[in-house]
């Protein structure tokens, strides 16, 4: 299982990855695709402590 310290990092890595996302103007690239590559990551980061934590209790 992930530590709690690894869980934190990865869930405020998403949420600085969606803020940034909500509030940027454009970012990279024309119009919104900087906000559009933003959202997959931060849902990623979002996802994957809980996603490690059930396979590893799925597997133990």
């Amino acid at each position: 299982m992930l530590s709690v310290k690894a869980q934190f990092i990865f869930y405020l890595a998403a949420t600085i990855c969606l803020v940034i996302a909500a509030l940027a103007e454009g970012g990279r690239g024309r119009g919104i695709t900087g906000r559009i590559s933003l959202l997959p990551l931060g849902l990623a980061l979002w996802l994957f402590p809980t996603m490690w934590n059930t396979g590893h209790a799925a597997f133990k």
